[in-house]
């Protein structure tokens, strides 16, 4: 899917239902990571009880610094993130 000439990369994925937010941490070790969101507040999800949608199709494929869309939802943990949709990157979107 290709963006608008009008629309910037970084507003890309503004119109869906999702929060946005960054990746800014992934743990392979523990098989986690974490969403920091627009307000600047930090979400942990695990990579076994995240669904993912978009680009992504393994956990492997997401990356620090990703911009994504994310759900979020409460577990025996706490809350957590619990979908997470990835775009096409702003190298994508410029072909």
């Amino acid at each position: 899917m290709v963006a608008a000439k009008d629309e910037s990369p970084l507003d890309y994925g503004k119109g869906d239902l999702y929060h946005h937010g960054v990746i800014t941490k992934l743990f392979p070790s523990n098989n986690t990571g974490i969403v920091r969101t627009e307000s600047g507040r930090e979400l942990p999800f695990s990579y076994e009880f995240v669904i993912l949608s978009g680009e992504a199709k393994k956990v492997q494929d997401l990356r620090e610094g990703e911009r994504v869309g994310y759900d979020l939802g409460w577990t025996s943990s706490g809350l957590r993130v619990t979908k997470i949709k990835t775009y096409p990157s702003e190298t994508d979107l410029s072909r």
